[in-house]
Formats: structure tokens, C-alpha cells, sequence
């Protein structure tokens, strides 16, 4: 019988070598062979890819760049480089000193191998260790035309039960929005929008100190919600609707949720086009941590959120949870928001009040797949989904 072991985790090929008494010299110089990696560059230059793939082939590892490379008919190109991890420590070895871009490539390569296990995500008055255990984000809509839910909560009575509810069945975190989002909606004005947040920040205040969310891409929502106690601002835009958002989320030390878009929410369902999905989300993303981070802001505060629904196809939801790990090639916290939405809907032919199956499965993909903070409807069957797939990824 042969057995194929998991070679990505590092801890669980030294622990099978462990079981069949290697010596522990011999597990700690045969471990870097056993891991295999596939990573992918940013455009490089000609002669860099050049280099780059006779350095690979020089140590066994392999490098694919595009066809018009080896003979300069095309200027750069993204490179693909196949590898065990101490093929990968040679190769740095090897850039040093290298010219094109190469250094910077070095660089970059020792922050992917050197990066430390444990992830947190900061607020000004919370630090949540993302490696213990899987956050819950609770969803509050005060709007009356939510896709899910609007209406159900639009008053402050209503709305405050809700989230002591919430707090209730295990909430980590809960996101307030006033304004509806949904495919085709038209804007809410900013007194509006904070005619209906305001009132129940005040009020939950009073009772708790839960961290509270915004899901707000205008900068003057943002900077009275935060001056009421909120704690983090959740931007479907990624800071691209308002170029405000970014001083005020660091005036403030907020947590920010970075999501990407296609277009806007009037007109982000109307056929949208990709040219390679990831790669278009993982560069719209970069840009809006980059630009916090020029602002200010500390990478810990940050959790990035590709956005499930927002100008994506039924089959690009699946593709970006099927993929969620190549996410973590940000070096942020990933979100994840599937709850309750078309992509489950159309797939099982449900309307959305029948959607918790598919909602539960999409959760315990996402965290089996990279995910550190779901955001969701359903509080409770979350919750204890959460609990299951946290002690399978072994985070308790």
C-alpha cells in the first residue's frame, strides 16, 4: 500500500519520519526536500527570466516563462518556478548580486520562506491571534432592501436585540451596514446611511464592548461611526469609492476590510470579464493594503477579502474558494463572505432562506482553504461549523 502525506505542512512530514525513527539530523536535513512548491512572479524582465530559469534548472527545480523569452522577442514576462523548498533556498543563495530586478526577487523569496507562522489582526482596542482560532463576523443590516435580510432589523430596538443575539451565539465581530450593496442598488445618501448606524453604535456601547464593523466605503461615515466606538472599517470598495477612506482609517488606528470589485454594485453583475480571476484580485488587493500602509496604517491592522459576489461569475465564486490559499501570498488575513448568496442559490436552485447548507459548506471550504474570518447570517450553525473545522486544521 503507498500512502501520499500531506508535504505542504512541514510539521506533519517530520512527524511520519518521526514514527518510523529517523534520526533527528536526518529529518531536519531531508525536510526542505520533501516539501514541493509551485510560485508565481510578477512580470520580470527578459534577461531576468533568463537567468532565473537557468538558475532553476541548474539546481533540479524547473521555471516556465512565456514562449517569446529565450529569444527576446517579447520584453518580460511572469515566471512560474517549480520547487522543493531547499531548491528554493539555493536559489536564493544564487540572486544574490543579480541585476534586473533579480535582488528585489531574492528579497521577496526570503520573506515567503522567513515568514512566521502566526497572523494577527489589529484595531485600536483588539488584537486577535488568527492562528488560535477562526474569527466569526456577524451580519447586521439596518437597510430596508438587504438582500437577505433587510428590514428585519431597521429599527434601533430591533437592531441592538440582534446583536446581543448575535453576541449571544458566539459572535466575534459584529459588521453593522446601512447601506444595501446588493447587485443593481442605487447609493444611500451619507445621512441616511448614518441615520441608521449611529443610533445603534451608541446604544451597544452602553452594553458591550464587542468590536464593531462598518460596512461603509464613504470616509465620512466612516470618521463618525469610529468617533462613536466602531472599531473597524469594512470597505467593499478597497478604498477605490472614496479617496478619504484611507487618512480617516488611519487617523483613527482602525481595523480595515479590504474587499475587491468589479465595477460598482449598480452595475457589478452586468457580465463581468477577467483575464486570470486571481491575478486580478490578488493585484487590486496589494494596491489597497499598499496604499493604507503608505498612509500609515500597520499591515497588522488589515484583513483583505476578494470579494464573493461582487462582480464575479457563478463560476468564479467557486474558483476564488477553490483557490483561496494563493491569497495568503499577501501576508494579510483573508475574509470570506458567502453567506446566503447567489452563487449558492443559483447552483441549488434555492431561494435565500434556503441557503444554510450551502452557506455552511462554503464556510468550512474557505477555512480548510486559508480563510481566517468568516462573515455570515446564520450566528449559531456558524459558529459551532467553525468549532469542527478549526480542530480538523488543528488550530485548538
Amino acid at each position: 500500500m503507498l500512502r501520499q502525506i500531506k508535504t505542504n505542512d512541514i510539521n506533519h512530514l517530520s512527524q511520519e519520519m518521526q514514527y518510523i525513527h529517523v534520526e533527528n539530523a536526518g529529518i531536519n536535513k531531508m525536510q526542505p526536500k520533501g516539501e514541493f512548491l509551485v510560485l508565481k512572479t510578477s512580470p520580470l524582465r527578459t534577461p531576468a527570466c533568463n537567468i532565473l530559469k537557468q538558475q532553476m534548472l541548474s539546481i533540479g527545480g524547473e521555471c516556465a516563462v512565456a514562449k517569446g523569452i529565450v529569444n527576446c522577442n517579447i520584453e518580460s514576462s511572469p515566471a512560474i518556478l517549480m520547487g522543493t523548498r531547499k531548491q528554493y533556498l539555493s536559489l536564493i543563495k544564487s540572486l544574490t548580486g543579480q541585476c534586473f530586478g533579480l535582488e528585489d526577487l531574492k528579497e521577496e523569496l526570503l520573506r515567503y520562506f522567513n515568514k512566521v507562522g502566526k497572523l494577527n489582526f489589529t484595531t485600536l482596542n483588539h488584537t486577535f491571534d488568527l492562528s488560535k482560532k477562526t474569527l466569526l463576523m456577524g451580519i447586521l443590516n439596518l437597510t430596508p432592501d438587504s438582500f437577505s435580510d433587510g428590514g428585519k432589523y431597521n429599527s434601533e430596538d430591533l437592531g441592538v436585540e440582534r446583536a446581543l443575539k448575535m453576541i449571544d451565539d458566539g459572535v466575534d465581530i459584529i459588521d453593522i451596514g446601512g447601506e444595501s450593496t446588493k447587485p443593481g442598488s442605487n447609493r444611500t445618501s451619507q445621512k441616511e446611511e448614518l441615520e441608521r448606524i449611529i443610533p445603534i453604535i451608541k446604544k451597544l456601547r452602553k452594553k458591550t464592548n464587542i468590536p464593531i464593523s462598518v460596512d461603509t466605503y464613504k470616509s465620512k461615515v466612516a470618521e463618525a461611526t469610529l468617533d462613536e466606538g466602531a472599531d473597524i472599517i469594512n470597505d467593499i470598495s478597497g478604498l477605490m469609492f472614496d479617496p478619504e477612506m484611507s487618512k480617516i482609517i488611519v487617523k483613527y488606528n482602525a481595523g480595515a476590510v479590504l474587499m475587491h470589485i468589479k465595477g460598482t454594485p449598480k452595475n457589478m453583475q452586468i457580465n463581468p470579464q477577467y483575464d486570470n480571476l486571481i491575478d486580478e484580485i490578488l493585484i487590486y488587493l496589494q494596491k489597497s493594503a499598499q496604499l493604507l500602509m503608505d498612509t500609515g496604517l500597520n499591515k497588522s491592522n488589515i484583513v483583505i477579502d476578494p470579494g464573493i459576489g461582487f462582480g464575479k461569475q457563478l463560476e468564479e465564486n467557486y474558483t476564488i474558494l477553490r483557490y483561496l490559499g494563493e491569497f495568503k501570498s499577501l501576508e494579510q488575513p483573508i475574509l470570506v463572505g458567502p453567506s446566503r448568496k447567489s452563487f449558492i442559490g443559483n447552483l441549488l436552485n434555492l431561494p435565500v432562506d434556503e441557503r444554510l447548507e450551502g452557506t455552511i459548506s462554503s464556510i468550512a471550504c474557505s477555512i480548510m482553504n486559508g480563510a481566517n474570518i468568516v462573515r455570515v447570517h446564520d450566528i449559531k450553525e456558524t459558529y459551532r461549523t467553525i468549532k469542527i473545522a478549526d480542530k480538523i486544521m488543528g488550530k485548538y
